[in-house]
């Protein structure tokens, strides 16, 4: 018997297994946008694009570390690609390929934000030693 507030149920229709689902592919797309999103901002400041004129004073970022943060956001980008191919959120836990490939991208890309931003935070801090003259 359906009751009058049946259209409120937010999962309607899905079984237990469903829903957790469901709720595990917003968490990990929620994370993997997150990635994505920090690791751009994090390149847009230390590449300078943001406020070229505020930042002379800062020194340049190395190859490498622009690299990690864009490697960052490439890796959560694929991670959503990855779990978008691999199937929608309500039976994508039945694919036992799903965790893994759409959460391993996900913690390399993690690694590669956290490098990035230990060269930043080194390069930054490098205080230059004063010459012997």
């Amino acid at each position: 018997m359906l009751l009058s507030l049946d259209w409120m149920n937010l999962f309607g229709g899905l079984s237990s297994g469903q829903v957790t689902s469901v709720i595990v592919v917003a968490v990990i797309f929620t994370a993997a946008a997150g990635l994505t999103l920090l690791s751009l901002i994090a390149f847009g400041v230390r590449a300078g694009l943001m406020a070229p004129a505020y930042t002379t004073k800062v020194p340049l970022a190395s190859d490498v570390e622009l690299g990690a943060f864009l490697g960052g956001a490439a890796l959560g980008m694929i991670s959503i690609l990855l779990m978008v191919f691999l199937g929608l959120a309500e039976n994508a836990l039945d694919n036992p390929l799903f965790l893994p490939l759409s959460v391993g991208p996900i913690l390399l890309g993690g690694l590669f934000l956290l490098t990035g931003a230990a060269l930043a935070f080194r390069t930054v801090r490098r205080r230059r030693s004063p010459s012997a003259a």
